[in-house]
């Protein structure tokens, strides 16, 4: 019977065979590689195709109006408005805002602007509509379901804006002499929830008639 040890290593069969099983392992570590990767791939795909939106994800956003501002069409903030900015500021800044959305007035950039600037919160623009229908363009061109968003608008936008939202319950009215009002809206998945309250100083009283 032969002595395995009398065989040649360096022969040409054991030569062969030794090629034979290095390829077949290198195969198959490759084939597991290329596996792994195709995973990953499609993993990342997936990820990339899942758009957050109001139905899957959690969106808290924080409504306010505009503070006091100076009469006219671009009436900027009044020296009591530029104090309830600060105001809005301390409220939220522990609240995590993620992005902040103004209309064009400088009433409402000047509104957000302590926040802005303390935290260095991206900012965005939406048209002022009584539908707040620019407002969901917007939110939906920016992906920004999903944050912690605060809106500025106007005294006549709100409604519209907290209607557009889904907020369904009653709401309040929005006279012209209040400014420190704050409405949050959760969405949930599609469940939509409100809770208003007042933040910082009380609002002026009405100036008097000449």
């Amino acid at each position: 019977m032969p002595n395995p040890a009398d065989f040649d290593r360096h022969s040409p069969s054991v030569r062969n065979f030794t090629a034979v099983n290095d390829e077949y392992h290198i195969m198959k570590h490759s084939s597991g590689l290329i596996l792994f990767w195709i995973m990953a791939g499609l993993f990342v795909a997936g990820i990339a195709g899942c758009k957050r939106t109001a139905e899957n994800s959690v969106t808290h956003f924080y409504i306010v109006r505009h503070a006091e501002r100076y009469p006219g069409f671009e009436g900027s903030l009044t020296w009591y408005g530029r104090l309830r900015a600060g105001d809005l500021m301390r409220k939220l800044q522990d609240s995590g805002i993620g992005k902040i959305y103004v209309t064009p007035f400088v009433r409402t950039v000047q509104t957000a602007d302590s926040l802005r600037l303390l935290q260095r919160i991206d900012t965005a623009c939406y048209l002022a509509d009584t539908s707040g229908r620019d407002l969901l363009r917007s939110l939906t061109v920016h992906k920004d379901y999903g944050k912690r968003i605060l809106i500025v608008g106007h005294a006549n936008t709100l409604p519209g804006i907290l209607r557009s939202l889904g907020v369904k319950e009653p709401l309040p009215a929005f006279p012209d002499t209040v400014y420190n009002r704050l409405f949050e809206v959760v969405n949930d998945h599609g469940k939509v929830s409100l809770r208003s309250s007042s933040y910082g100083r009380p609002s002026l009283p009405p100036a008097p008639a000449p």
